[in-house]
């Protein structure tokens, strides 16, 4: 990638190695050195990635001279030297390989004589810059990373609106932590997959909003024995179960030993991919996973619970063909919410990484999880495995359908409970919501995995908004604003600022129903209905704020292994798409509050103003301790 629109030299391009020139001989004349990539404020003459690693790629041409290979396209907040924005447009230069000998899958780019037979590709740009003005209020919403990208396009249009603007304050957090913050109050807006704990959700008044219809996807670039690249990739649970255990061979572990070295000689694997010469593949070829606890690990682990070969797989019984799972995950709970690390001797290559996007990055870029450490002259030395050139790449990795369609990953197509493949296209996406079974909020749902439509993408995922009705008026309004753009310019997908990017899919006329429906409610807010008054021996019964469910109730738990998997509404609790009294409308959440006798009150006095006052030094201390993760458990929840 270069600067400019016509750059004149390889010194525009970030990561330039530069040329060092050639001296004159008796044969021939001499050839100028050309700089390494150049750049305001430039230190070192020999630094040409002061942003990070370059994002040149080789790649191998067909017979006929032709081909294709995907490069990560950098703005100016990625490569600040490089500079590339609505104003200051950049390019891509495909130079060939010239000087050297057939099959060559690489030269110096930046030989003259190779630079002269270049193509120039120009690059228009959006713009990059904060639009949204620096004054004023904004509406602080955190929640499921697998909605970032969405968040990311409409923040940057609804606070330029002509009217009804809103200002986006978003964190993009794991959806567990997410529940545990809505429930205590530390944010009035979240974003989940899974809903919170029913007793948690009526105290803090919470309404639910469809927001965004996406998906999880096992993603890949993989190139076959010939060096050409895979598109086409289908997986069953039992395949996926295989991965995400660590179960191919892998060095002299025990606990895999009489296993295939890879999934891609696995037979299990070949029988439902026929047709296709599958490369030799790396020992082990362990995944790229998600590090971060995550309602998605829940959705992939419950399509793996559902099928009948994947538990019997995991509980040790050999596939087909005399394969078994990794002895340390034999009997592995399911469904989990972070994927265990059971296995010590698979440490260096079996690493979860943390955060959606930097998993996604690093898929991006073809390189595989983990690294090596050892020892020279004493010290640690840590190697990360290389970068996978095209033409031998085979990287496989679970991520967000907004992700793999940013960095043009291909993604596989799942089995269903029907027998069918299913891509995460928008169709697949759409069906996947359409048969789901909806919570007891009448919003959040996941897939029914036994429905058998076969055009059901078993990985489907609703992100909802859960938005507290308790919340004061001026930000109730900011609700419903950001959810009336959402709702509709939101929904039409496209690649302009404000558009639903590729990876999710418009919302159905039922659901953007849903979502006006509790925008009614938002803003009408909480009300509050005295009931009798209780007798001064009456305890009212505790709740667990942390959103975590008691029981086999609501909600989803923290800890990754044993959750459950069913959700069972309270005792007299109705769902939110109950029959209102007027159509498009929603009856605000009913809090009920007691009150205490006047003499019980006078004789409480001193006790209260001493109990206020030790809550008040303890509440910055105790919201310090769950947002570090200091302290004991309890907190950190």
């Amino acid at each position: 990638q270069c600067r400019g629109t016509a750059p004149t030299s390889s010194s525009d391009c970030y990561g330039s190695p530069g040329f060092r020139g050639i001296e004159e001989t008796a044969s021939g004349p001499a050839v100028p050195a050309v700089p390494a990539f150049t750049y305001p404020g430039q230190q070192n003459a020999f630094d040409a990635t002061p942003d990070g690693p370059a994002n040149w790629q080789d790649n191998v041409t067909r017979q006929d001279g032709t081909g294709e290979v995907t490069i990560q396209l950098f703005t100016k907040r990625e490569s600040a030297s490089l500079g590339c924005d609505a104003t200051s447009p950049c390019s891509v230069v495909v130079v060939p390989n010239y000087g050297r000998p057939q099959g060559a899958t690489e030269d110096q780019i930046d030989a003259p004589w190779a630079w002269e037979r270049r193509t120039v590709v120009p690059l228009d740009f959006l713009p990059v810059d904060d639009a949204c003005p620096l004054v004023g209020s904004s509406l602080r919403v955190e929640g499921s990373p697998f909605a970032g990208h969405a968040l990311a396009s409409w923040r940057a249009r609804t606070c330029t609106l002509a009217s009804d603007a809103v200002r986006v304050d978003y964190t993009s957090i794991g959806e567990p932590q997410t529940r545990a913050d809505v429930a205590t109050g530390i944010t009035d807006v979240g974003l989940l997959i899974d809903p919170v704990d029913g007793d948690a959700g009526a105290a803090r008044g919470l309404t639910y909003a469809p927001m965004a219809v996406t998906g999880l996807v096992v993603a890949f670039q993989i190139d076959d024995a010939d060096g050409k690249p895979v598109s086409d990739l289908k997986l069953t649970p039992r395949l996926v179960a295989k991965l995400i255990t660590g179960s191919y061979r892998s060095g002299g572990n025990p606990a895999v030993i009489n296993n295939p070295v890879n999934i891609f000689r696995d037979p299990d694997f070949r029988a439902v991919n026929p047709g296709v010469a599958w490369p030799g593949g790396a020992p082990g070829n362990h995944p790229l996973l998600l590090g971060d606890l995550s309602d998605s690990t829940l959705a992939l682990t419950r399509w793996i619970e559902a099928d009948k070969d994947a538990r019997d797989f995991l509980a040790g019984k050999p596939d087909p063909y005399g394969m078994t799972v990794n002895a340390n995950y034999k009997g592995v709970a399911l469904p989990f919410a972070g994927f265990p690390l059971l296995d010590p001797l698979m440490s260096e290559t079996f690493e979860p990484i943390q955060e959606l996007d930097t998993l996604s990055r690093q898929l991006s870029i073809a390189r595989f999880p983990g690294a090596t450490v050892t020892q020279e002259g004493g010290i640690n030395i840590v190697t990360k495995p290389p970068r996978q050139n095209p033409g031998r790449r085979e990287v496989i990795g679970i991520i967000d359908a907004a992700s793999a369609a940013r960095f043009r990953l291909s993604t596989a197509s799942l089995l269903n409970a029907s027998g069918a493949f299913v891509k995460p296209d928008n169709a697949g996406l759409l069906a996947g919501v359409e048969h789901a079974d909806v919570n007891a909020d009448g919003v959040t749902r996941s897939v029914d995995l036994t429905d058998k439509d076969p055009a059901v993408y078993p990985l489907t995922l609703l992100i909802a908004g859960a938005f507290s009705t308790q919340a004061d008026k001026d930000e109730r309004q900011e609700m419903a604003d950001l959810l009336s753009y959402v709702v509709g310019a939101g929904q039409v997908n496209g690649e302009q600022v404000g558009q639903l990017p590729e990876g999710y899919a418009p919302l159905p006329k039922d659901l953007v129903a849903q979502a006006q429906k509790a925008r009614t409610a938002i803003l009408a807010g909480a009300t509050e209905e005295p009931t009798e008054e209780p007798s001064p021996s009456s305890t009212p019964t505790p709740t667990d704020p942390s959103g975590a469910p008691p029981g086999g109730g609501g909600g989803v738990p923290l800890a990754p292994a044993g959750a459950a998997t069913g959700s069972t509404p309270d005792a007299g609790s109705e769902p939110s798409d109950a029959p209102s009294a007027t159509p498009g409308t929603l009856d605000p959440t009913m809090l009920t509050v007691g009150s205490t006798p006047a003499e019980g009150r006078m004789m409480l006095l001193p006790f209260l103003g001493i109990l206020a006052l030790l809550m008040l030094l303890a509440g910055p201390a105790l919201l310090w301790l769950s947002q570090t993760g200091r302290g004991p458990q309890w907190l950190r929840s």
